[in-house]
């Protein structure tokens, strides 16, 4: 019983599939690959999918003329195919990305910076040949293609991306802002639509920085502006580690044609005719409208799925996996395609699958239109759904009308004929896919990536297939997923250090997957099983209603054995609360007390640390012990004892510290930072939770602040290279100025949070002291009794462990008796 508030397949030969890639396949970033620029690597990757298979581009090394491609069906086994171009003017290419449109693949990139060029091939391999003089615009091109046909062409402008209309593939006009950047160097963006909505990532600092780094920005308005900087950035960031340096992505959807994936270089040192990077990929995840990239990661992890069903074609009969329905000519053709070239009268020839989807599945089919008869309708294109000749959908192209038709058959009556005009000059002897996705009674239809139309109809699962009418056509690649809009997450092995969304429990049902006291979903969002699910106010689905003796799964990949902490992301009006962890039928937190948050949509933070996990994949259950509760994410971070640190500087040096920007010195017992901008300096573990950190503050100049970090992860130096980011970090800083005692947030931007005015003298020592315990910080200056500012963070992204350190802006600031308890 609810509580009040809720009453208030198939084996087959070649290339026909069968399975999903095995628990233990697993690739590791960062990953070399064969013949890439020897000591240059493999830099600002791009990964474009046409017909089922995977092309990677990267920049070319400043000393060499040509851009290399390699292809892959999976996006972990890649084969180098050789020089796509070879003209001069790809001499030191950088960032070359391409796109496929109406039969032709356009490539964009810009030679040592200097400018821009198009060049363009009928195959992703090449030979691409220079078909415009210099367009402009600075370095790192990207094209973006809207549901309408439109093209978009991005660039780096001057601490921000810029955008510009573009009339053809081969003609850019004016550059504007799109308002999004990192106030310092903005480089490398990509654009995606999802749901409706423009993503935008993005890439920041110097290329030779640790803290390079993607950021992402979402617009409702359109491609070009009104893009606004998601709160959670970075959205992937590491400076300290095995890798650091990363960004300049691309973002492509996985072989299940569901996951999409983040594609980026990462930074191993200079090489020697340029900055050595390597290629590395995680996997996306989606709670609603937010972008969540689980990474980065250096450890194993599950290899990207294969789909449920595919067929490349490569072999030389049709095969047992495909049942002939009406008749037609069909064939093979150079282990490539599938043909059907009966033409002369309107009877639909169909090829159907032998696997069949579950009732909500991703399809996607690869055709072009070889000739087509005289009747009043010749068409060719999907089926879908199939169960039998009295229930389909369909969705065909027609050339004689430049549109996509669709319609449906249900218990034998046939629906309404509904049609989506495609753009003009669509050449559909070119190869062409078309996209399904089905969720619940939704069908959605895209034709090249463009959403052309949404309808309803009362089908469920079924096989997939071709079909033509009165048409000559080919078929490549096809495929189809028992996954959609990101359902892929559900059962993927998420990596451990990392955040789980709570609606991300595994598939598999009440009793499997979990154990929920109603039949249906409360709450009606998200997720069609039982478990309740609702949209909360931080703009996340949340599993609700949660109930004692109710528990979820979810599947992780466990980095390695050992100690972690865990914040458990809730919210309650009810006292006693209870929850726990199991790792099978081992509990491993014991009982952990979820306080009462006043509200339901007043979110808090609780951790319980220590808790021992063993590596590899496992699925991890969380059970609500006693009362009801609502529950978001959980994060999982490495544990960390903190040590009793203490330095007095007598030594006359700063061993140990990690110095950042400014001028650093120890100066007669004292550690002394003297700065026009930013300084910082770190010391101890970025797994250290709570702590008490204190020292000894002395301004210099009445100018500025200075004080102390804490919960420091990721620090880069902000000021390298030219560039002028005082922020260059994820934590807290503490700090004093004549007028006050401030707390704020940095997230490589800067959140202030709150102050206490008082006055405070130049040339004086003060004591200042940080308790941080959980996401509770007390901040005391000389009075180590009564704290200045008591602040709880409970936003969506409090840090909950880091480094300590100090740090000043602005202004000359000594630092005396720093020390550190646990």
């Amino acid at each position: 019983m609810k509580s009040l508030r809720w009453l208030m397949m198939v084996a087959v030969t070649f290339s026909l599939i069968i399975t999903v890639p095995t628990e233990t396949s697993a690739y590791q970033n960062p990953r070399t690959l064969p013949d890439e620029w020897g000591q240059y690597g493999l830099g600002d990757p791009y990964v474009l999918k046409f017909n089922g298979y995977y092309y990677l581009y990267v920049s070319t090394r400043d000393t060499d003329d040509g851009v290399k491609v390699w292809s892959s069906k999976d996006l972990v086994n890649w084969s180098y195919r050789g020089l796509a171009a070879t003209d001069p003017i790809t001499h030191g290419a950088y960032a070359p990305e391409v796109v496929y449109w109406n039969g032709m693949f356009y490539m964009y990139t810009s030679p040592a910076g200097q400018g821009h060029y198009v060049l363009s091939s009928t195959s992703p391999t090449g030979p691409f040949n220079v078909v415009t003089g210099n367009l402009g615009k600075t370095i790192d091109g990207h094209v973006f293609i809207d549901d309408d046909g439109s093209f978009s062409f991005y660039h780096a402008g001057q601490g921000r991306i810029d955008a510009a209309p573009m009339s053809s593939p081969t003609s850019i006009g004016a550059s504007s802002s799109t308002g999004v950047g990192m106030g310092g160097w903005t480089e490398g963006a990509t654009v995606f639509k999802r749901n409706g909505k423009y993503y935008m990532t993005y890439t920041g600092n110097h290329v030779f920085s640790k803290g390079y780094r993607v950021d992402y920005a979402v617009s409702t308005t359109g491609p070009r502006s009104g893009y606004v900087a998601d709160s959670l950035n970075p959205a992937l960031i590491s400076t300290e580690g095995p890798t650091v340096g990363l960004g300049h992505n691309t973002v492509v959807v996985g072989p299940n044609l569901d996951t999409h994936y983040i594609v980026y270089h990462n930074l191993e040192g200079p090489g020697v005719v340029g900055p050595l990077r390597h290629l590395n990929m995680d996997r996306i995840v989606w709670n609603n409208d937010k972008m969540i990239v689980q990474g980065p990661t250096t450890t194993p992890q599950q290899d990207p799925a294969m789909p449920t069903f595919y067929d490349y074609f490569d072999r030389t009969s049709i095969g047992s996996g495909w049942t002939n329905v009406n008749g037609g000519h069909w064939g093979i053709y150079n282990q490539e395609l599938m043909w059907q070239d009966s033409i002369g009268d309107t009877t639909w020839y169909k090829q159907i699958s032998s696997a069949s989807s579950a009732s909500d599945y991703t399809a996607e089919f690869n055709t072009k239109e070889m000739k087509r008869g005289t009747s009043a309708s010749p068409r060719y294109g999907a089926t879908f759904s199939y169960t039998d000749e009295n229930n389909y959908g369909v969705a065909l192209l027609s050339s004689k009308n430049n549109r996509l038709a669709t319609s449906f058959r249900i218990n034998g009556v046939d629906q309404a004929w509904q049609t989506f005009d495609l753009p003009a000059g669509f050449d559909y002897t070119k190869w062409h896919s078309i996209r399904i996705e089905k969720s619940g009674t939704t069908f959605k239809y895209y034709v090249d990536g463009m959403l052309k139309g949404t309808r309803t109809a009362n089908l469920g699962g079924g096989k997939i297939g071709v079909l033509t009418e009165d048409t000559h056509a080919d078929f490549g690649y096809i495929a189809v997923s028992n996954d959609v809009n990101g359902s892929s997450a559900w059962d993927a092995y998420k990596p451990v250090p990392g955040t789980i969304e709570a609606v991300h429990y595994m598939k598999g049902g009440e009793g499997v997957a979990y154990h929920d006291t109603t039949a249906n979903n409360i709450g009606g969002a998200y997720r069609t099983d039982a478990g309740d699910i609702r949209l909360n106010s931080e703009g996340l689905f949340n599993l609700g209603w949660n109930q004692t003796g109710e528990w979820y799964k979810y599947k992780v990949n466990v980095e390695s054995s050992g100690y972690y902490d865990i914040d458990f992301r809730m919210a309650t009006t009810m006292n006693g609360v209870q929850i726990r962890l199991w790792d099978g039928s081992t509990d491993v937190t014991g009982i952990i007390d979820v306080p009462n948050t006043g509200d339901w949509d007043n979110w808090q933070t609780v951790t319980k640390k220590g808790v021992y996990l063993n590596a590899g994949q496992r699925e991890l259950r969380v059970e609500f012990v006693k009362g009801e509760a609502d529950f978001s994410r959980m994060t999982f971070h490495k544990n960390a004892q903190v040590p009793a640190l203490s330095d007095d500087f007598n030594d006359g040096n700063d061993n140990g510290w990690t110095r950042f920007e400014g001028t650093w010195a120890v100066e007669n017992g004292e550690y002394s930072a003297g700065s026009s901008g930013p300084a910082k300096s770190t010391i101890g573990d970025a797994n250290w939770a709570d702590y008490t950190v204190e020292a000894d503050v002395k301004m210099i100049d009445a100018g500025g602040d200075g004080g102390l970090l804490f919960r420091v992860s990721n620090p880069s130096h902000g000021t390298e290279r030219g560039q002028n980011n005082y922020d260059a970090f994820q934590g807290y800083y503490a700090y004093l100025t004549t007028s006050g005692v401030n707390l704020g947030k940095m997230s490589y931007s800067w959140t202030f949070i709150q102050s206490a005015p008082q006055t405070y003298a130049t040339n004086t020592w003060y004591h200042m002291k940080v308790v941080a315990k959980g996401t509770n910080m007390k901040v005391y200056v000389d009075d180590m009794n009564q704290p200045k500012i008591d602040y709880t963070d409970n936003s969506l992204n409090p840090f909950t462990h880091g480094k300590a350190g100090v740090r000043t802006a602005n202004k000359h600031t000594h630092f005396d008796n720093f020390k550190v308890s646990p």
